[in-house]
């Protein structure tokens, strides 16, 4: 499964996106959120795990620039 991300400016053309997508077959699950949306209480525990794993072991973590490589060769990005 892919996931595709859009970032629509203003509410009209953000619901004729959604119209759209809706009335196509290769529709599974479109979901809708605004900037700022806050997090979830599992998002933020997973986060909050993810700092303290960084701060016991700094060397676990990854450069930007690793990480674009492994996304660009994983996926084309």
């Amino acid at each position: 499964m892919k996931t595709i991300t859009i970032r629509i400016e203003n509410d009209r053309d953000a619901v004729l996106l959604q119209n759209i997508l809706h009335s196509t077959k290769f529709e599974d699950v479109i979901e809708s959120f605004e900037e700022g949306d806050d997090l979830t209480d599992d998002e933020v525990k997973v986060f909050n795990e993810r700092v303290e794993e960084y701060k016991r072991n700094p060397s676990t973590g990854k450069s930007l620039q690793e990480v674009n490589e492994f996304l660009k060769k994983k996926y084309g990005v």
